[in-house]
């Protein structure tokens, strides 16, 4: 709880930080976007609200909160309504607040539902370390139950979803399904009402924020099993209960077609365009061992917990169904579905709400370690790399930078991943797999321009009286400018330039782009291409960039370069190019 507090209070505050960096931005804005339009705009429909919001605010540069519904040209929003509903009290905190000190607008994105966002996340992450414990007594003893809390709470990338980037769904999804294990447990204990709400309340909420937490249903029916036919005449001994538990939870599910009824006249709509499923091709080795969001490459102690399968198996096969048939679906489901390394996620976040299930094989394996000294050594030295290994991550998303969501590839993330002071150069190696390490040697300036003629089409004059060439919105294009390699160039050449952004570029998809083709009779051999604004960080301070690219093995008679400003409206100076060879 402290590691937590720290990291989303001091070290990362989202709910300080504006526009797409808020604690209601992107996905977030689009679950909570509902309470705004209920509460205070009484807009669901039209959401012309959202034109003011995103002008001031800028939630999701994206604009993706909700899609124009063709045959009534209402819009209806993208995202499950569940996650508002979880959203609810800590708004309406927020709310009030704003509404009665006047000193921020109540407008739904002003600094008190910030915070009011930011701080329910904190504190149903919280709720859930203390639903996690109290369900792991009931089977281990405490010692392992601190050691298995402490290892899911910060040597996993649950500590990023828990602390900082805690308005999204899964730290609240994990308290769910612990209330929903507890409750199951009652249930099969003492055949309450009590157990049969929580079990319908938690399992209804989990599925209408996340509709494929249908899976989930699978924990009261199968928790504790000894065989089918015990569980066959359970259910048909307290049927009763069971069917309260399943008519609370169709209460609750029925909110989401309710509201689509509401806005589009019909009771059922696919709200993801065309993301679906690919229930036959999961991205088996990407979702796990991918580089981009990896489950087992971000969150490796995860490798370990899987180890303990067997052990549970073994030692209590009535814990082991339930918790690995619903875990390995949720893994399935989660690897079937093709967009999440385009989502931005460190690592793969939609199985943190499925740990609870996760902390059974993993408190198992430390039992393993807690039988003698030596072990409990060799635990202590992985759990503190894993710390590390996990606070390195969460450090390069939010201020290092190294960490880029949907653009890491392989050569680059073993040259950065872990490193004290990675070296920024390295992040060629995103856009490029020739990467020069080293001095050169032998070094032949081949061609030099310093834009003083007036060939090019946009020049400015700078401060010192010399003229730069331009990128703007109107001016796209620098090139191609031939470069004349000759029979010295035999293995590398470098371009160097000096780089001015005059406004920053936000969207990676249209970075300025530098380009290198060499040609065999107009027939492209090869292209090489990096993006500037990787390594261009704030606007007017001027920064030399080199560009190391191979000499291709295969003839060629020609070779460009070419700037691009890739359709960016925003604007770039250019100087003192130079080009050379070297060895």
């Amino acid at each position: 709880m402290i590691a937590w507090t720290i990291l989303g209070f001091a070290y990362y505050p989202k709910w300080k930080k504006a526009y797409s960096e808020a604690a209601i931005s992107w996905d977030v804005s689009g679950y909570y976007h509902y309470l705004p339009a209920i509460f205070i705009y009484k807009d669901l429909r039209q959401q012309t609200w959202m034109n003011e919001i995103n002008q001031k605010y800028l939630p999701s540069p994206a604009f993706d909160q909700a899609f124009v519904h063709a045959p009534t040209g209402h819009k209806v929003n993208k995202y499950p309504i569940g996650q508002s509903i979880m959203f609810t009290p800590f708004f309406l905190g927020g709310h009030v607040y704003a509404k009665l000190t006047d000193k921020y607008p109540a407008d739904g994105y002003s600094r008190p539902y910030q915070i009011a966002i930011w701080l329910g996340g904190l504190l149903v992450s919280i709720l859930g370390l203390v639903l996690l414990r109290h369900l792991l007594k009931a089977y281990f003893n405490d010692r392992l139950v601190g050691w298995t809390i402490l290892t899911l709470g910060i040597g996993t990338h649950w500590m990023e979803y828990a602390s900082v980037t805690n308005g999204m769904t899964h730290t609240w999804l994990f308290t769910l399904l612990c209330v929903l294990i507890i409750s199951s447990i009652r249930f099969h204990q003492k055949k309450d009402w009590i157990s049969v709400t929580g079990i319908g309340i938690s399992l209804g909420l989990a599925i209408l924020i996340r509709p494929t937490e249908i899976i989930w249903m699978l924990i009261p029916l199968l928790w504790g099993i000894t065989s089918i036919q015990e569980r066959v005449s359970f259910i048909q001994q307290h049927w009763r209960k069971c069917l309260m538990a399943i008519v609370i939870a169709l209460s609750i599910m029925c909110i989401q077609p309710i509201y689509w009824h509401h806005v589009s006249g019909e009771w059922f709509l696919y709200s993801y365009g065309d993301q679906n499923f690919q229930w036959l091709q999961p991205k088996i080795w990407r979702g796990l061992l991918g580089v981009n969001v990896g489950w087992f490459i971000y969150t490796p102690i995860m490798v370990i917990a899987m180890l303990g399968w067997y052990r549970l198996y073994k030692s209590f096969p009535s814990l082991f169904w339930p918790t690995f048939i619903t875990g390995i679906l949720a893994v399935y489901i989660t690897l079937s579905w093709p967009h999440w390394e385009t989502g931005g996620g460190l690592g793969q976040r939609n199985l943190i709400q499925v740990y609870p299930l996760f902390a059974f094989p993993l408190i198992l394996v430390l039992s393993w370690f807690n039988t003698d000294n030596l072990r409990r050594i060799l635990w202590w030295i992985i759990l503190c790399v894993n710390i590390y290994y996990t606070g390195w991550w969460i450090h390069q998303a939010h201020k290092g930078g190294f960490f880029l969501p949907g653009q890491m590839n392989t050569k680059y993330f073993y040259s950065v991943a872990g490193r004290f002071h990675p070296d920024r150069e390295q992040m060629k190696l995103l856009d490029s797999d020739e990467f020069y390490k080293g001095s050169p040697e032998q070094i032949e300036v081949i061609y030099t321009q310093d834009f003083e003629t007036d060939s090019f089409p946009c020049r400015v004059v700078r401060a010192d009286s010399t003229w730069a060439a331009c990128l703007t919105g109107k001016d796209q294009f620098i090139g191609p400018i031939i470069i004349p390699v000759n029979e010295i160039c035999r293995e590398w050449i470098r371009f160097e330039a000096d780089f001015n952004i005059q406004s920053r570029e936000w969207e990676v998809w249209k970075y300025a782009q530098w380009v290198v083709t060499f040609y065999q009779e107009d027939q492209v051999v090869k292209t090489n291409q990096i993006k500037l604004q990787r390594f261009l960080l704030k606007d007017f301070e001027n920064i030399h960039l080199h560009f190391d690219v191979r000499v291709p093995e295969a003839s060629f008679d020609k070779c460009t370069m070419t700037l691009w400003n890739s359709n960016s409206p925003n604007s770039m100076l250019v100087d003192d190019l130079k080009v050379s060879c070297f060895r």
